[in-house]
């Protein structure tokens, strides 16, 4: 996984286009993923998202197969770039054993947390 994440301005105004590698794009797809399977509450949905109604199924393909997935920029507006980033820095606080986390994930919560600090470090000042 490369070490940045370069956010650029997206083709439509607000709209934010993450530069990721084909690693970091399956890591923000498997944690949206993971994320949308385990919490049932609509109230932590939105907690953590910053929405009730957030959607990320379009930018991250959640729809497609594994297979089928065409890792790339991954388009978001604001508000979908701040669900992500949510996403991120509370999946590691699940508890689960790091076994556990790893299997469901499919990585470890330091490199979860490390891709949530890209996405921070990666917006246009």
């Amino acid at each position: 996984m490369t070490t940045e994440v370069e956010i650029r301005r997206g083709r439509e105004s607000g709209h934010y286009a993450l530069m990721v590698d084909d690693r970091q794009f399956h890591l923000l797809r498997r944690a949206v993923i993971v994320f949308s399977c385990r919490e049932e509450s609509t109230a932590v949905r939105a907690l953590v998202t910053g929405a009730e109604d957030i959607t990320l199924a379009e930018p991250l393909q959640l729809g497609i197969s594994y297979d089928a997935v065409v890792p790339g920029p991954v388009e978001l507006t604001f508000a979908q770039l701040h669900a992500v980033y949510g996403i991120l820095t509370s999946l590691p606080t699940v508890t689960w054993t790091e076994e556990e986390f790893v299997e469901r994930v499919g990585d470890f919560r330091e490199t979860v947390l490390g891709m949530a600090l890209l996405l921070r470090s990666g917006l246009p000042v």
